[in-house]
């Protein structure tokens, strides 16, 4: 950020606000039991002037003589909001009384609102309070580790990168995963390009089909609700967020030095040389005065750099009982740890709420935001089309090569390539890096509230959901005669997205005596539509940096462009019953009808039940005082499933294919993608039974689910037979999954006058397993054909297939007496197991050896306050799951003069006995030594602290002076400890650009993977 904006946001939140003529009352709140009221907001009737009270439940507000004879205003969660005059005052005691309303939490579901006493369904809530203050991009982010059955990770720690976001499982193979995200009801495809931390009310993630069904085809995944903060018709405020950091990497993977590297290479020609008897095909050795006249680089730490991090916020909001406002900006700048790669975006967010008339409410919310993205190869060698991995580079270069030449330029191959390697040079290529997109997003929603009478109300929402995108990739020619690049490249890609919603809720509430009832009806209409126009050229003469058209005699260009659309059509119903608070029983339908199916295949229905039952109020245990909630719920539903191609039950077509005419290639068409038919819904149906329980007003508390979700008729891309040819399979339903879990949240809290503490976990528990599938899938390829992953029956959904690792060979006899692994095997050579006895090793000797899905995943919250210090520590770990490191799998694998991790320098196989674990150094042991195996396969088990903070809020006598509500300031720590057993650099990563179009049937491979940022920060949040 320029040193202006700087300036500018620092005078910003650090203001001198000025005092006029006034008057000073003072007071103290407490409650029914004369207890102290900490925190309680105190103003004067619509103004902005007030406070909050302190730990002894005082307060002093300065009032203008102005507003003298106003009325003063004090407000409490859970309490009645008290007024009382002023007029001729110095001193006004308030004592609180109990809103049981209040007290009862209300929670957003589908299309509408419950209390937390009347949900039946599985569900998580997140308040926006926990998320505020974490310097993260997106709330994906912050949800992290903080519900249970809600595995979060990011896909890598590149800024601007997604996450992967998967509930209770994965039930998809090609298809898409992602749960289904509703901001303030209306559908969008992803929220970090959209809405900032600071923005969140309150997030409830529909985990269960009973919870989520409401949703139908889109929910198979979960739903995830967002609401998002609004004007207050109390008083107005101005709150100010300011967040300053520096991030740098953490543990790096210790590499071989310049001696040890020579040393290595010397002794791996020396073992080569002992089986080669004619000298002119024997490898020199390093000459060893010749090496150490070479630098020594440590190619790794030269890519990274410490970076800062900011995010800037300010919202305003205020109102009356008739209009409510709400205007929000937040800029967020996060450079990358490695060179070459950044992200900032820029919000902005509007809501407005009128009341029109006593019977018609409207409004509007409406989200405005930019973002620019600079992005190196973060993920995977290049095969996915962003770029090899600028990590991948630095695992391969060796240390003798200067990151500069004389000239100051970047070298590329040293003088010697057979001896120092040919590997890229990872500072050129990460600062030649030339790859750029801006984003523009418009999402939002007019709506209207119609109180047809005191029991019946119709909502209307209109929503839209636009982003326009624009790339620009510039691949420059450079390096040893050219061959970097060569010829260079341009992409210059243009998108637009739009998607329009329109959906109508009536809903009926009603109390007879000890029944209550609530019956919504509701329409929905989804239509989107896109566009997309790709320029490609090659042969630019002049390289021209700021180059964003083709043509021109500029090289060769080429242009391809499409558009597309797909509609959804839905009819909902939902009812819900509740006898005396004690028992609910509720139930929803949806019918949804997709373009994406043929007619014959077009509509699927899904429905869900679900019942409740609150023991706590029954009479048999009106005596167990401690006992504050104890419910039982139980439910089941069916979702759907609709993520395939917009068109999938035709043939698609496309041009510029060349055929064979006469003596000449003609253009011609071709069909690139195969249609069916009869591809249809893919549906899940899930069981779940939990408990909820609250002990002395919820001094302990926790919940428990079980649940059973069966995923049918999965959408699927089987492999082609040779004789189709090249076009991409068609979608089919093939198979059965099987997701089955248990969660538990427990938490214990405790106030007191001036100490308080919340200690809160999560755990849960998966099982992922295929039930039915025809025939196997395999996926994960490392170079052509080579695959390391097989999804099949009896196996979770990309399960590691491989070769086991039985050892290293110690010595001839141990050679000759196992079975035959190939020709020219010798000592100090991997031994693999022979799984089918036949003493021959091939390909039936691979077995499932280990799943990249997490079994257990949790989090761990700790927060404690003294007086106006609070500290908070959020744990995050996810174990029973493994990595294949195909990064490990080049550079231990000696097919090329790569670097060597300083492991295997320390523990290689030097002579019998030495070690069963790394082999020994040999080029021509690499056919045997880098088999996919269970060699390079690693247990990726973490646990990570994500959050460290310590914060301070000013108390009222400094405030006052200040004229302001609130004052805080904190500092923090991101990612600040990592225990884990695995040797990559981020344990944490999911799939890489490799994985296109294979998804979570190729996760858990490391290719070099951008790791996750360590970051310290400074913030203050203020309020006036």
């Amino acid at each position: 950020m320029k040193l202006y904006k700087q300036l500018f946001l620092m005078c910003l939140t650090f203001g001198v606000f000025q005092v006029s003529a006034q008057q000073r009352i003072s007071g103290k709140v407490t409650d029914e039991q004369g207890m102290e009221v900490i925190g309680a907001s105190v103003f004067v009737e619509n103004t902005t002037i007030g406070t909050i009270t302190d730990i002894d439940g005082r307060y002093v507000v300065n009032v203008p003589d102005s507003l003298a004879q106003s009325n003063l205003m004090v407000s409490f969660i859970g309490y009645h909001t008290e007024k009382r005059p002023m007029t001729g005052l110095s001193e006004i005691n308030v004592q609180l009384t109990l809103d049981n309303k209040q007290l009862e939490e209300v929670i957003v579901v589908g299309y509408s609102t419950q209390t937390r006493g009347e949900v039946t369904g599985a569900l998580s809530t997140v308040k926006g309070k926990d998320l505020n203050s974490l310097p993260v991009a997106g709330i994906d982010q912050a949800l992290q580790g903080r519900a249970p059955g809600v595995s979060i990770s990011q896909v890598t720690g590149a800024p601007g990168e997604g996450v992967s976001v998967r509930i209770r499982g994965i039930g998809s193979l090609n298809s898409s995963n992602d749960p289904l995200y509703i901001v303030d009801g209306v559908p969008t495809r992803e929220v970090l390009s959209i809405l900032s931390p600071q923005d969140i009310e309150e997030i409830t993630i529909l985990k269960d089909a009973s919870a989520a069904a409401i949703y139908g085809s889109r929910a198979n995944n979960g739903v995830v609700l967002i609401t998002t903060k609004k004007g207050s018709s109390d008083r107005s405020s101005i709150t100010i967020n300011s967040q300053v950091g520096v991030q740098m990497h953490g543990k790096l993977t210790e590499m071989t030095n310049r001696d040890q590297y020579v040393e290595m290479y010397n002794e791996a020609a020396t073992n080569d040389n002992a089986f080669v008897s004619d000298d002119l095909f024997k490898r020199d050795l390093i000459p060893l005065d010749y090496a150490a006249s070479q630098p020594d680089i440590d190619q790794m730490e030269a890519i990274f750099r410490e970076a800062v991090i900011q995010n800037y916020g300010i919202t305003a909001s205020g109102g009356s009982e008739k209009s409510q406002y709400l205007l929000s900006v937040t800029y967020f700048d996060q450079e990358g740890i490695i060179i070459g790669s950044d992200y900032d975006r820029l919000t902005g967010r509007i809501n407005l709420n009128t009341k029109v008339k006593p019977w018609f409410n409207t409004g509007v919310n409406l989200n405005i935001a930019r973002s620019h993205t600079s992005s190196i190869g973060s993920s995977g060698d290049g095969a996915g089309g962003n770029g090899g991995s600028i990590v991948r580079y630095a695992y391969f270069r060796t240390p003798a090569i200067p990151i500069y030449d004389e000239e100051g330029n970047y070298m590329d191959l040293p003088e010697y390539p057979s001896f120092f390697g040919d590997g890229y040079n990872p500072v050129g290529l990460a600062n030649y890096a030339d790859n750029k997109k801006t984003t523009d997003r418009y999402f939002g929603k007019v709506f209207g509230v119609f109180d047809l009478s005191k029991d019946l109300t119709l909502t209307t929402n209109f929503g839209f959901d636009s982003e326009n995108g624009l790339r620009r990739r510039f691949d420059r020619n450079w390096g040893s005669n050219d061959r970097i690049n060569n010829p260079n490249r341009l992409l210059v890609a243009n998108t637009n997205a739009v998607t329009w919603t329109n959906n109508n809720v009536l809903q009926l509430r009603k109390s007879l005596g000890l029944h209550s009832f609530s019956v919504l009806l509701g329409t929905e209409a989804i239509k989107s539509q896109g566009y997309f126009s790709n320029q490609t050229g090659r042969d630019f003469p002049d390289q021209d940096p700021n180059l964003t058209y083709l043509g021109n005699g500029q090289g060769t260009a080429a242009v391809s462009e499409g558009r597309y659309a797909y509609t959804l059509l839905s009819f909902f119903g939902k009812a819900d019953y509740d006898f005396d608070g004690r028992y609910q029983l509720s139930g929803s339908f949806r019918r949804d009808g997709s373009s994406r199916f043929a007619s014959e295949n077009k509509w699927g229905t899904f429905y869900a039940v679900s019942g409740g039952w609150n023991l706590h109020k029954e009479a048999f245990l009106s005596d167990v005082d401690f006992l504050s909630q104890l419910k039982l719920r139980v439910g089941y539903g069916e979702n759907g499933n609709q993520e395939i191609g917009n068109y999938a039950y035709s043939d698609q077509i496309q041009p510029n294919y060349n055929y064979p005419y006469a003596s000449a290639p003609a253009d011609g068409y071709s069909v690139t993608q195969l249609g069916n038919t009869q591809v249809k819904w893919e549906s899940s149906r899930q069981y779940n039974a939990g408990i909820d329980f609250e002990v002395n007003q919820g001094t302990l508390y926790g919940a428990m689910d079980y649940f059973y979700k069966l995923t049918t008729d999965m959408l699927v891309k089987e492999p082609n037979p040779p004789s189709v040819g090249y076009s991409d399979p068609a979608w089919v339903n093939n198979g059965e999954i099987l997701n089955q879990g248990l969660e538990l949240m427990i938490g214990i809290r405790k106030t007191m006058a001036d100490f308080g503490y919340n200690i809160s976990g999560n755990a849960a528990l998966l099982h992922n397993e295929v039930k039915r599938l025809d025939g196997f899938i395999s996926g994960g390829a490392i170079g052509s054909g080579n695959y390391t992953t097989r999804t099949e029956v009896g196996q979770s959904i990309g399960s590691f297939y491989m070769l086991e690792m039985e050892g290293i060979f110690q010595n001839e006899l141990d050679i000759a007496t196992s079975a035959f692994q190939g020709n020219n095997i010798r000592p100090g050579d991997v031994k693999y197991k022979d799984q089918d006895g036949n003493n021959f090793i091939d390909e039936n000797d691979r077995v499932h050896a280990g799943s990249p899905i997490p079994k257990v995943t949790a989090g761990l919250n700790l927060s404690v306050s003294y007086k106006n210090l609070d500290l908070t520590a959020f744990f995050q770990g996810a174990y029973g799951f493994d990595i294949y490191n195909v990064a490990f799998h080049d550079i231990e694998g000696f097919y090329r003069p790569f670097n060597l991790t300083k492991a295997y320098y320390d523990n290689r196989w030097t002579g019998e006995g030495t070690t069963n674990e790394y082999p020994r150094a040999s080029w021509s042991g690499s056919n045997n030594n880098v088999r996919i195996s269970t060699r390079f396969l690693r247990d990726g088990s973490y646990t990570r602290l994500k959050t460290l903070q310590l914060g301070y809020n000013f108390p009222l006598n400094i405030t006052e002076k200040l004229r302001l509500n609130r004052l805080r300031v904190y500092v923090s720590a991101q990612n600040l400890l990592t225990i884990t057993g695995y040797s990559g650099l981020d344990p944490e990563m999911t799939t890489s650009d490799n994985a296109t179009g294979e998804g979570d049937m190729a996760r858990g491979i490391d290719w070099g993977t951008y790791p996750t940022a360590r970051s310290f920060n400074f913030g203050v949040n203020l309020s006036f």
